[in-house]
């Protein structure tokens, strides 16, 4: 009966040729690793985005972003890091290299050897030259990781500083673009990409905008203006309209929750106060932020907690940001005591006669 397929004397040559050919990329490559070029490479990167971030920082505040308070600190750490994180990462490679490069020695001359010969004959050889690839392999690996551990804070500082500059110029570029007038004192400071699930016309995807003194949802819709045969869009357009305007004051509460098994779907849910003339409850599902990250920073502006860290430094020349906003203490017309406003709110009626009086808003 005649037989198909490869004899088991011929897997054995297959696998043995296997796992020479593994040791040889090996032993051809490892040389090359104990420099931890790579491993370098990343922390060098971080070095050379610091003046980068730096400008970000200095261009966030000339566009008028006053809060995170920490970001030039968080920037000048990072930089009085940078040489220690480097020269760290340099020294733990060179007394890697050296502890390796015997064992590197020793692997290319023993691949040698194993591939001078039949396969099957070097079996003994090729299984122990593949098993001593791997440990070398294995221990460049921790070698690579120790260099880079020694420098994890700085590369975590360094990415997480990147992550929210990347952030707040979303953000800005979001309001640049908005289809409302901010009054001088708003000062922008989150947005995110949602859909209001329980909008009276249905679901509508846009973006959930707060600032130091409302806050807005704004839909956004593509428009096709030109198509080109038939099917094909070849000119669209982003049109914006504001349909949600509350007061920050409006707001009673938000929660954060999560829908869904695998995939977990972030919900904020919204309430506000009648007073505020628009719907009583919002509830949004978020597209790439996290529900309770979101619920935090609503928590801290109605709390006051952002205010305790507003950027104390100079802002660019002409700018009205961070002003003082003054109301009448007593009315003008009655001479009745006047409440504070609620936080955003344009003006005062007073509870006596009526009158209605502005709060100066930008000026010192």
């Amino acid at each position: 009966m005649a037989s198909y397929g490869p004899s088991d004397k011929d897997l054995r040559r297959m696998t043995l040729a296997g796992e020479l050919a593994y040791a040889q990329s090996i032993a051809s490559s490892a040389a090359g690793r104990l420099s931890f070029e790579d491993a370098l490479g990343e922390i060098n990167q971080r070095v050379s985005a610091l003046n980068a971030l730096a400008e970000s920082v200095a261009r966030a505040r000339a566009r008028g972003y006053v809060w995170g308070g920490d970001l030039e600190r968080l920037g000048t750490a990072a930089q009085s890091q940078a040489r220690a994180a480097f020269e760290g990462a340099r020294a733990e490679s060179a007394r890697a290299a050296s502890a390796l490069r015997g064992q590197v020695s020793a692997l290319e001359r023993d691949v040698r050897r194993a591939a001078s010969g039949d396969v099957l004959r070097n079996e003994g050889l090729i299984n122990s030259v593949a098993a001593q690839a791997r440990g070398l392999d294995e221990a460049i690996s921790a070698a690579k990781g120790r260099v880079l551990a020694g420098a994890a804070q700085f590369i975590g500082a360094v990415d997480a500083l990147s992550t929210r500059m990347t952030r707040v110029h979303w953000t800005l570029d979001q309001f640049e673009g908005a289809s409302f007038t901010m009054q001088p004192e708003e000062n922008p400071i989150f947005a995110a990409k949602a859909t209001w699930e329980d909008h009276p016309s249905g679901k509508v995807e846009g973006l959930l905008m707060l600032t130091a003194h409302r806050l807005r949802f704004e839909y956004q819709e593509e428009v096709v203006l030109e198509r080109s045969f038939v099917f094909f869009a070849s000119k669209t357009e982003t049109r914006r309209k504001l349909l949600l305007d509350a007061l920050v004051g409006h707001l009673i509460g938000s929660e954060a929750s999560e829908r869904g098994l695998l995939i977990k779907d972030q919900v904020l849910s919204l309430r506000l106060h009648p007073q505020s003339g628009g719907p009583t409850s919002v509830t949004l599902e978020l597209d790439d932020d996290r529900a309770a990250d979101v619920d935090t920073v609503i928590e801290q502006i109605r709390s006051g907690d952002l205010e305790r860290g507003r950027y104390q430094g100079p802002m660019p020349a002409g700018s009205r940001v961070g002003v003082p906003v003054k109301w009448p203490e007593k009315c003008e017309t009655c001479g009745a005591g006047m409440q504070p406003p609620v936080k955003g709110q344009t003006y005062l009626t007073c509870e006596y006669c009526r009158a209605r009086h502005d709060v100066t808003l930008g000026e010192g």
